[in-house]
């Protein structure tokens, strides 16, 4: 059932309806057209047969996306977390497109900013620089290359031009929330030479106060420079480089555990469990003194990237080169808990003495994650023009990363574990062909054949006792990604479609040294994706509607598992297991209803199972190991968009608005078993202001209905109570002969209600 606020949201959409009821009647105006590069070459929105939701910089600055997880919220098909559950070990941030989820290593979906892959967090990259943001849907292998198996996102940047632009924008708001940017854009010799230049601050404090010491969690800062310079030296010739360096110092995440004690269902199993929606913490308890200065994030990111184009009327060579490096410390309390600042050698509220490896007791759970990672990318490629009947693109690809990885311990009892060096290396060649059977239908084949070897370097390891040095563990994975796509326009303004594309994710390498050699690697997985679709644009483009059904066939999913040490502690670890598919649906309709009021909405139907799959802890919870029928964690069922905007001249050049936009997105479970969950999440942000041409003031709530659903949930096990007889609740005794340690469950929490103010000035 809806929540009692889903009657402030209805409220709301009733009065912005009620407004432009009274708005004059339909007249000029029209939607945006979006010229997107969804397929490396530039296309109208609608001309383009893959599903493709895409945001100019009018519309991310309108509805306040200032970075990729805002856009996710409000993108049916697409979630994002912005908390990284598993810190520097868990890798980036996992975007979900389709319900294609995973848990840890990399994720089914990745971001690029320019076409080039971003494998750093990019929550921090500023969208001030962003000219649209493209999530791309389906399978991108054949052009976009690795780590695409369920789409991806592309981030175009701004580039100069002939006109000036200047521009300051601000935002203040609740809970110590202050952003600036200061862009500047324009030719330094007109046609010829262009650049932009960029400057962000940007400071938040937090909404969490943490119980041990009353400070508040969840703080974020961010400060960064970036820039351009375009070139044109020829009619046909072309070269851009852009540069940006960025410093995140954030405090600890607003991340909580709820423990043990509220576990209400499997009781009677060795780890117990939690089902139905989980709690909603309103503080967190963890050790911020024992980090000892070290909590939080603190990141350092540089990135080059280099393009060239030679554009003849007969073919188009480009050439892409991307740089980055990143450096990173994060400090984190693992027990979630403020475990070691409590007793380290007994269990709270009883005498039991924990045991000599216990994680509390060494102080192994206090952790500082210092990663540093370095990445190069190279493409090359060739393509005819596109107003030939017959057109064709081909070319290669190169990409390398190394990230080293250390977890540095506060206590002499937790030595440093280094779990080396992290080697991608990844060579492919790629081609796509076009043809225009008639004036209406046209096919296409695109292919990529890709080898990547992945491996881990440690100076010194021990395995099984014996100690290695220069020791270098790989595995070469190699795949064929193709998509073909068929379209008709029956119409110049509509467009049929369907797409066969087969999606791979290459293998991956559980790097801890303390594994096994037999775990070292998880094989690749693969899937075959089949969509159809239609686009439709009518009323002289005051109407826009899209349709598209899709069904995925996946197979040999890279899943967690959990490894018991002999000398005590687990670990998660990567396996392959199981067969999974995905039905799905999704809608979006825009419409300019009047001269003065746009409206929009957009639905899509993830249903993603499991469809054979055996787990141990499913066998030893439901007395059958299989969770066939169960819904991929982390990834909502439903999905939905409201938007709205309501714009009145005040005056010849003056313009009021108001704008809401509202978004549910459904459940998400922890795990593969179907317990524990989210809750349902509905957001409603509101905007009223008033703007010219030159400037915008703008008045803001973010989450007016005060949402509390956690962001995410992560299956876990309660490291500070033990369990140890008796407890309050019977039921929580220790199952005999046991002495696995309960369930708890980790959950991001999500932004508060905020108020806030943006004011902007072009000159």
């Amino acid at each position: 059932m809806l929540r009692q606020h889903w009657l402030s949201t209805a409220a709301i959409s009733v009065m912005t309806t009620a407004l432009a009821a009274s708005a004059m009647a339909q007249g000029t105006a029209q939607l945006e057209e979006i010229v997107v590069t969804a397929r490396k070459t530039e296309e109208k929105l609608q001309d383009v047969p893959i599903s493709v939701t895409a945001f100019s910089a009018k519309e991310l600055s309108e509805r306040g996306m200032t970075d990729v997880a805002k856009v996710a919220a409000f993108t049916p098909g697409f979630s994002f977390e912005k908390t990284n559950r598993y810190g520097a070990q868990g890798g980036t941030s996992r975007p979900v497109i389709r319900g294609q989820s995973n848990i840890l290593g990399e994720g089914n979906a990745a971001i690029f900013v320019d076409g080039i892959l971003f494998t750093d967090n990019i929550l921090s990259f500023p969208f001030d620089i962003v000219e649209r943001v493209e999530t791309i849907k389906g399978p991108q292998a054949a052009l976009f290359g690795r780590a695409t198996f369920a789409g991806a996102v592309n981030l175009i940047t701004k580039k100069g031009t002939n006109d000036f632009e200047n521009k300051i924008s601000v935002r203040a708001a609740e809970h110590d929330d202050y952003e600036v940017n200061l862009l500047s854009r324009g030719p330094i010799v007109e046609d010829k030479v262009f650049y932009m230049v960029q400057g962000r601050y940007y400071d938040f404090g937090g909404q969490y106060r943490n119980t041990l010491d009353g400070k508040k969690v969840g703080q974020e800062q961010s400060k960064g420079l970036n820039g351009a310079l375009e070139f044109k030296m020829t009619d046909n010739l072309s070269a851009n480089i852009s540069m940006g360096y960025n410093e995140d110092d954030d405090g600890l995440a607003a991340i909580a555990l709820q423990d043990r004690f509220s576990n209400n269902c499997f009781l009677n199993k060795p780890r117990q469990y939690y089902c139905g929606e989980v709690t909603h913490p309103k503080t967190v308890t963890l050790d911020r003194a024992g980090l000892q200065g070290k909590e939080g994030v603190h990141r350092d990111s540089t990135r080059v990237f280099g393009n060239i184009v030679y554009d003849s009327e007969d073919f188009i060579l480009t050439s892409n080169t991307g740089l980055f490096w990143t450096n990173t410390e994060y400090g984190y309390d693992s027990t979630f808990q403020g475990g070691t600042a409590f007793s380290l050698t007994t269990v709270p509220g009883t005498t039991v003495a924990r045991t000599a490896t216990d994680p509390i007791r060494v102080q192994s759970t206090l952790r500082n994650e210092v990663t540093d990672r370095d990445e190069w990318s190279q493409e090359f490629r060739a393509q005819s023009a596109q107003d030939k009947a017959v057109r064709g693109l081909v070319g290669v690809f190169y990409y390398q990363r190394r990230r080293a990885l250390e977890e540095r311990h506060f206590a002499a009892t937790a030595p440093t574990i280094d779990f080396g060096t992290d080697r991608v290396d990844n060579k492919a060649v790629f081609a796509s062909l076009t043809g225009d059977f008639t004036d209406q239908l046209t096919g296409s084949a695109e292919l990529r054949y890709a080898q990547d070897k992945i491996g881990n370097y440690k100076k010194t390891a021990t395995v099984a006792g014996v100690t290695y040095t220069d020791l270098l563990i790989e595995k070469k994975f190699k795949s064929w990604s193709p998509r073909f796509t068929l379209d008709y326009k029956p119409m110049q303004d509509t467009l049929i479609y369907a797409v066969a594309a087969k999606g791979n994710k290459p293998g991956a390498i559980n790097g801890d040294p303390r594994f096994p050699e037999n775990i070292r690697f998880a094989n690749e997985e693969s899937s075959w994706n089949y969509e159809i679709g239609t686009k439709n644009t009518l009323l002289n483009n005051t109407l826009v509607l899209n349709l598209a059904a899709y069904y995925v066939d996946w197979k040999n999913q890279q899943l967690t598992t959990t490894f018991t040490f002999p000398t005590g502690g687990t670990q998660s670890y990567l396996i392959n297991a199981g067969k999974s598919r995905v039905k799905g649906l999704e809608a979006s309709v825009s419409a300019v209803l009047t001269d003065y009021f746009t409206a929009g909405a957009a639905y899509s139907l993830n249903d993603a199972k499991f469809k054979e799959l055996n787990d141990p802890e499913a066998n030893e919870l439901f007395g059958n190991p299989s969770v066939a029928g169960k819904y991929m964690p982390n990834a909502p069922k439903h999905q939905a968009t409201l938007n709205g905007k309501f714009t009145y001249p005040v005056s010849d050049e003056v313009n009021g608005f108001l704008r809401s936009d509202f978004a549910f997105n459904g459940k998400k479970y922890d795990q593969i078993y179907n317990l524990a969950h989210t809750g349902d999440q509905y957001l409603l942000n509101v905007k009223v202001g008033v703007e010219t041409d030159q400037w915008n003031f703008t008045f803001f709530v973010d989450n007016l209905t005060n949402d509390k659903s956690p962001t995410t949930i992560v299956r876990y096990v309660d490291q500070m109570n033990l369990n140890v007889a008796p407890n309050a609740n019977a039921a929580l005794n220790n199952v005999a002969g046991t002495t696995t340690q309960e369930r708890a469950f980790q959950m991001g929490l999500p932004d508060k209600q905020r108020f806030g103010v943006t004011a902007s000035y072009k000159f």
